[in-house]
C-alpha cells in the first residue's frame, strides 16, 4: 500500500453541478446493486457491523472531461459485499494520484445510511486521478475503489443531440478555458477542408453556444475551433464532435384492405421493425414514424390479393406493389412467401417491405449484378434470384444512392 499525505480540503461546488452529479451517483448506486434488498428496502450495515470483514468500493465523477477551471462532482457507495448492504456511517478518503506515483488525500466524507457519499467539487486546473479509499491499510475491511481519471481540456464541446432531421437545427454548447470575450466557430468537414458554418464569442466563464441547420441527409462531421480561421492556419484549439446524423423523416399509417387474415398488430409491429433496422433503409439516413390511421406521408396497406389491381393497373394479385402513396403488401405473399424466394419467411418479408418502401423513396428496379452475389433489394426477388443470393436488405450502393 503506498502512502498518503494530506491536503487542503477541496472547495465547495455550485448547486447546478451538484444536481447532475447528484443524478450520476443514482446510477452508481444502481451499479453496485441491492444485494441482499427485498422489496426496494435497501439493507443498511455499519461500520461496527463490517469490523474485520471485507467491504467494496464504487466510485465515480460527472462530467469526467472538463475544461480547466471547471468543476467535477465525485460521488460514491460503500457495501458489504456478502448482502450488498451499504456501509453507513463511515469516513472514506479521496486521494489523489501525485507526479510520484504515491496517493494523497485530499478531502475525507461520511457514508449516509444507503451507503453513499456525495463529495465536494472538484476545480481543476490539470487532469487528475481519483480514488475512494476506505479503513486502515492492511486491515480487513480495507477497500479502494478504482482510480477514475477527471481530464481538464482547454475547449469543451457537445451537441445537443446525436441526430436531427434535415432542416431542423442543432446547438453546440461548452466551455473555453481562456474566459469571455474569445471567437469560437462551428466547422463542418467537407472533403479536405474544414467550412465554417457558424460563429460566436464566448460569454461568462468561457461558455458558448453555436448552431447549425443540416440541408443534406448523412452523417455530419463537425469541430468547434478557437483560433485563426485562415485556411493555411491550425486553430488554437479544437474539438471535433461525434458525428451527427442528417436524415429525412418519413411518417406513415398502417391500414388493411379486404378480408384479410394475417394478425394486423404482428404485420404493424414487423414493418416498424424492419423500418428501424439499420440494415434498412435507416443506415441510408432514412427515418420512418408511425403516424394515426391514414395520416402521415405515406400508408403501408396489408391487402386481400385480389385487390391489389384496385390500386393501379400496374399491380397484379400475386405480388406486393406501391401505388401513389400506397405501399401494398400483398397478404398472400405476408403469408406465405414465393416459391421463387429461397431465404425464409421472415427474410422475405423484409424484403418486400424495403423493395416496395424503396419504391416509395423514389428507386426502380435493379437486377444482379453477378451469380452469387447478393441480390439488390431493389431486384425483384420474389419472381426469381436471376443467380443472386437471397438479400432483404439494401446492398452499399442502394444505401449510397439513397443517402
Amino acid at each position: 500500500m503506498s502512502r498518503s499525505t494530506a491536503r487542503p480540503a477541496l472547495p465547495a461546488m455550485p448547486a447546478v453541478v451538484l444536481a447532475t452529479a447528484l443524478a450520476v451517483l443514482a446510477l452508481v448506486l444502481r451499479t453496485a446493486g441491492a444485494g441482499g434488498a427485498v422489496a426496494g428496502v435497501q439493507p443498511v450495515q455499519t461500520v461496527a457491523g463490517i469490523s474485520g470483514a471485507p467491504t467494496a468500493l464504487v466510485f465515480a465523477a460527472e462530467p469526467s472531461v472538463l475544461a480547466r477551471g471547471g468543476s467535477s462532482m465525485l460521488a460514491g457507495r460503500l457495501t458489504d459485499p456478502s448482502s450488498g448492504a451499504g456501509v453507513a456511517g463511515a469516513t472514506v478518503a479521496v486521494e489523489v494520484l501525485g507526479p510520484d506515483g504515491d496517493w494523497a488525500v485530499s478531502s475525507t466524507g461520511t457514508t449516509d445510511p444507503a451507503g453513499s457519499l456525495s463529495l465536494p467539487g472538484v476545480l481543476l486546473t490539470e487532469s487528475t486521478t481519483f480514488r475512494l479509499h476506505f479503513g486502515t491499510a492492511g486491515a480487513a475491511e480495507e477497500s479502494v475503489s478504482q482510480p477514475v481519471t477527471v481530464t481538464v481540456v482547454p475547449l469543451t464541446a457537445t451537441l445537443s443531440s446525436a441526430g436531427t432531421r434535415v432542416g431542423r437545427p442543432v446547438t453546440v454548447s461548452g466551455v473555453l478555458a481562456t474566459g469571455d470575450g474569445q471567437a469560437l466557430r462551428l466547422e463542418r468537414r467537407v472533403g479536405d477542408t474544414w467550412q465554417v458554418l457558424a460563429r460566436t464569442t464566448s460569454g461568462e466563464a468561457g461558455a458558448y453556444s453555436l448552431r447549425a441547420t443540416p440541408v443534406t441527409p448523412g452523417f455530419w462531421r463537425l469541430r468547434v475551433a478557437h483560433g485563426p480561421s485562415a485556411a493555411s492556419a491550425a486553430p488554437t484549439q479544437s474539438v471535433e464532435l461525434p458525428r451527427l446524423d442528417a436524415y429525412r423523416l418519413h411518417t406513415y399509417s398502417v391500414r388493411t384492405r379486404g378480408a384479410v387474415r394475417a394478425d394486423v398488430e404482428v404485420f404493424r409491429a414487423s414493418v416498424a421493425a424492419t423500418y428501424a433496422d439499420r440494415r434498412g433503409w435507416l443506415g441510408a439516413h432514412h427515418r420512418f414514424r408511425p403516424a394515426p390511421a391514414r395520416d402521415g406521408d405515406f400508408t403501408v396497406v396489408l391487402s386481400q390479393s385480389r385487390y391489389l389491381p384496385a390500386f393501379s393497373s400496374g399491380c397484379s394479385a400475386s405480388y406486393s406493389c406501391r401505388a401513389g402513396r400506397n405501399v401494398i403488401i400483398n397478404e398472400t405473399r405476408w403469408r406465405f412467401g414465393s416459391r421463387y424466394f429461397p431465404g425464409t419467411l421472415d427474410e422475405y418479408r423484409d424484403m418486400v417491405v424495403n423493395h416496395e418502401t424503396g419504391h416509395w423513396l423514389g428507386f426502380g428496379h435493379a437486377y444482379c449484378s453477378a451469380p452469387d452475389r447478393r441480390a439488390p433489394v431493389m431486384q425483384q426477388q420474389s419472381k426469381g434470384m436471376q443467380g443472386c443470393r437471397v438479400n432483404p436488405w439494401p446492398l452499399p450502393r442502394e444505401v449510397s444512392a439513397a443517402s
